[in-house]
């Protein structure tokens, strides 16, 4: 069983590492605590938008349009969670993931790396230092369209939280990641039952 994630809210990086099971994920938290995943990036950027309740495909469509990339776009998931493309390794074999995602939201900053082959090095809440393949200007152009991203994107606009409240006199949105937590619980649950 994979371990839970963090609350969106604490996400500050989501990126690929290799250990004893193979290719896996390492989630950093704001709070500089990581938590290491057997599943891909993908998958677990995949299971974020499920638990927003987010079609990934047309978010990255609208994304895409929005900032004429065609790939590596800015993924912005939640309000505080604007997820940032970045090359963050190289392959050991052909088909591995190189690339690492960064919380917009959770970067302190960004430098030139001594470490070779490493150009950048991000800096992140909790004194996380994500080392990056790409030079500073590549790693301030992502930031720039992850601003773009960010501002414009429908999932992490706030208009209908007033909405919500009027219509919901129950809903209160910092409940949003313990709900989001149960989600996760059922779902292990589920997975748990059916493997059995």
């Amino acid at each position: 069983m994979n371990p839970s994630l963090p609350a969106h809210t604490q996400i500050a990086a989501i990126v690929p590492c290799y250990n004893t099971s193979g290719d896996s994920t390492t989630v950093f938290s704001i709070d500089g605590s990581a938590t290491i995943l057997a599943s891909r990036v993908r998958a677990v950027i995949q299971r974020l938008a499920k638990s927003r309740a987010i079609d990934l495909a047309a978010l990255r469509k609208h994304i895409r349009s929005l900032t004429e990339r065609t790939n590596l776009e800015p993924l912005p998931l939640a309000p505080g969670l604007v997820l940032v493309p970045v090359k963050v390794r190289l392959p050991r074999i052909a088909g591995d993931v190189t690339t690492g995602y960064i919380n917009f939201h959770a970067i302190d900053n960004i430098c030139a790396s001594t470490k070779k082959p490493f150009q950048t090095t991000i800096t992140l809440s909790g004194k996380t230092e994500i080392p990056v393949l790409w030079t500073t200007a590549t790693v301030s152009r992502q930031l720039a369209l992850a601003r773009l991203a960010a501002k414009t994107a429908p999932t992490t606009q706030p208009r209908y939280a007033g909405i919500l409240r009027e219509s919901f006199p129950g809903y209160e949105p910092e409940l949003l990641n313990l709900a989001v937590k149960l989600i996760d619980i059922f779902h292990d649950i589920l997975s748990i039952k059916q493997h059995q």
